[in-house]
């Protein structure tokens, strides 16, 4: 998994959207298509996109772990929150720290692949992610009955 560091030139940000959209579709959308798109319809592109992903993928990853035991966790808050995170009490989750857990939950799932139906590494990443997912989820269901 490539992780993009964040960027606040709009250029930068237009073309890191462009890109997605170009491997969402296999390269089957050129460049100079998107080129001519409005902004607006690059963004609404790029935000279907990733409610898209949230639904095939991030939703099931987020049951999976609640079928293995995880609890997700909710911030409260506090009335002190603000004065701990200023004196250094609270530290802040860094976008590093959540692409490498989520790079690890994606390693974990691959394993599980590999394992479970016998395929090649190179067979699971050539794999539809949310039909693997679906896999895991009916394996550790399955596992769960016995």
């Amino acid at each position: 998994m490539e992780r993009i560091s964040c960027t606040d030139d709009e250029d930068d940000l237009l073309e890191l959207y462009a890109a997605v959209i170009q491997v969402v579709f296999n390269d089957r959308v050129e460049n100079e298509e998107i080129e001519r798109l409005d902004v607006a319809d690059i963004i609404d592109t790029f935000g279907a996109i990733v409610e898209i992903i949230d639904i095939s993928v991030n939703e099931k990853i987020r049951y999976l772990g609640t079928l293995l035991g995880g609890v997700p966790e909710e911030d409260q808050g506090s009335a002190f929150d603000e004065y701990d995170q200023e004196n250094g009490y609270i530290e802040e989750t860094t976008q590093e720290e959540i692409w490498r857990s989520y790079g690890d939950n994606l390693d974990a799932i691959l394993q599980i692949c590999i394992k479970s139906m016998r395929n090649s590494y190179k067979e699971c990443l050539e794999s539809d992610l949310s039909d693997l997912l679906d896999y895991v989820v009916f394996q550790v269901e399955y596992d769960r009955e016995k």
